[in-house]
């Protein structure tokens, strides 16, 4: 969500919403070395540039205008792009060293930059670029050393034993210096790196961490939805079944009308504290409750509703249910819901419907069971119904079968498994489910339809 001034409007110094920009008014006077770090170019550009201009400035004012200058200067001018730029500093450092020499000059003040040129290849460059910096810094010793020891030889007190003596100390000297400038550039290389991999693991977890929130939310919103789907699509089904059966009551029996209308209010009502209970989670107010959650002790309230909306149905509990989590008490009762809601709409007139939960040693049965239609042609199966139920279980590690009977209704059979402190056995075996007989398949291949 963007906050703050648009970026059309004028900003002020004071004005409310407006945040401060990297490297301008605030971030890069508050934290000045941060500011230095991330613009290495343009410190780089200050730094020489203002010492090429007073180089410029001390031969001007003393009257030591010469070839020295007309190198040094934009040698020292160049180191503003090695590190940025290496080979660009490389190749022009070194045309300009080796220009002089061949002028007649064989040493002038930016000699001192081939030794960061070649520094800045090492550390900042590629693998070619690092060699070609080697290359060239081995090349200025030759340079040099093959200068001076020609000059020793020519000299009218030399020879060539003099000569040689120079030769051989200028170039171990040079190679000592090239040697030394490269294992500190390795150094610097490495802690390049390191800061890369830093910078780029410190990226990755901001990234993982968006993800996980990003799963986080979608997450929260798909139970939600669930919620929201259960509480509307059931509640409305029993409104909807009240409405339709209280036009016939009112124009028969007006004094039944009341009972019916009452009906209706107390369901919506229910499925108004539901919605606010959701409503009270969008808003992340941890303080506030609008009531316990659902759980298995408010199924005989919501099969009285079912009742009241016409359809017969049957409660049978094996077991206690008691001090269930409360994560699978409320997944119970919104699997009954829903599976009693789909009877409702499409297992047809006159249907009645039974629920079964049995808890044992290894879990917590769930079964309902209609003697309807079975499948509902009418329906194009676009639903979400059973595709709710099957994430419920899901989520608590069970499983979900739902599909049409071999001779008639429809079946909904969950298995949830228990912590071993709440998978207490049964009272009473009892007898087995007489709807186990058969093992429809998976609800993706069910031709019936579900609550949209």
């Amino acid at each position: 969500m963007t906050t703050g001034r648009s970026p059309d409007a004028p900003a002020g110094p004071h004005s409310a919403g407006s945040a401060p920009q990297p490297g301008r008014t605030g971030r890069g006077f508050r934290d000045p070395f941060r500011w230095i770090i991330e613009n290495p170019g343009t410190v780089d550009l200050i730094g020489f540039g203002t010492a090429a201009a007073l180089m410029l400035l001390f031969g001007l004012g003393g009257g030591v205008i010469g070839w020295w200058v007309l190198f040094s200067v934009p040698m020292v001018l160049a180191g503003a792009v090695c590190r940025t730029r290496p080979l660009l500093g490389v190749i022009v450092i070194g045309v300009l060293a080796v220009s002089h020499v061949l002028v007649g000059t064989p040493v002038v003040a930016g000699d001192a930059m081939t030794f960061y040129a070649m520094f800045c290849a090492v550390a900042y460059g590629t693998t070619a670029v690092h060699l070609i910096g080697v290359a060239a810094g081995m090349l200025g010793v030759l340079v040099q050393a093959s200068w001076f020891g020609i000059a020793a030889l020519l000299s009218e007190y030399g020879g060539v034993g003099q000569a040689a003596i120079t030769f051989v100390g200028l170039g171990i000297i040079g190679t000592i210096t090239i040697i030394a400038i490269w294992a500190l550039a390795n150094l610097q290389r490495a802690r390049v790196r390191q800061l890369a991999l830093t910078r780029d693991r410190a990226e990755q977890a901001v990234r993982e961490r968006e993800q996980r929130t990003a799963l986080a939310v979608a997450d929260e919103r798909a139970r939600i939805a669930r919620e929201m789907h259960d509480v509307v699509a059931h509640s409305l089904s029993v409104i909807i079944a009240q409405a339709d059966g209280g036009r016939f009551v009112a124009s028969q029996k007006p004094e039944k009308a009341v009972e019916v209308l009452g009906t209706i209010g107390e369901t919506g009502r229910a499925a108004l504290a539901d919605m606010r209970s959701l409503l009270g989670v969008l808003r992340q107010e941890d303080e506030t409750s609008f009531g316990p959650q659902p759980g298995p002790e408010q199924l005989p309230e919501l099969l009285e509703r079912v009742r009241a909306a016409g359809l017969e149905v049957d409660l049978e509990v094996e077991g206690s249910l008691g001090q269930l989590p409360s994560s699978v008490g409320m997944s119970v009762f919104r699997l009954v819901q829903e599976a009693l809601t789909n009877v409702l709409k499409h297992a047809g007139p006159g249907a009645s419907a039974s629920v079964r939960l049995v808890r044992g040693a290894e879990g917590l049965v769930i079964e309902v069971v209609d003697d309807g239609q079975g499948t509902d042609p009418t329906s194009d199966g676009l639903g979400h119904g059973l595709t709710g139920m099957r994430e419920r279980m899901s989520v608590l590690g069970g499983t979900l079968q739902a599909g049409p009977l071999p001779s008639r209704g429809y079946r909904v059979r969950a298995t949830v498994p228990l912590p071993a402190d709440h998978g207490t056995p049964a009272e009473a075996d009892g007898p087995a489910s007489p709807y186990t007989t058969t093992d429809p398949g998976p609800a993706a291949d069910d031709p019936r339809g579900e609550t949209p």
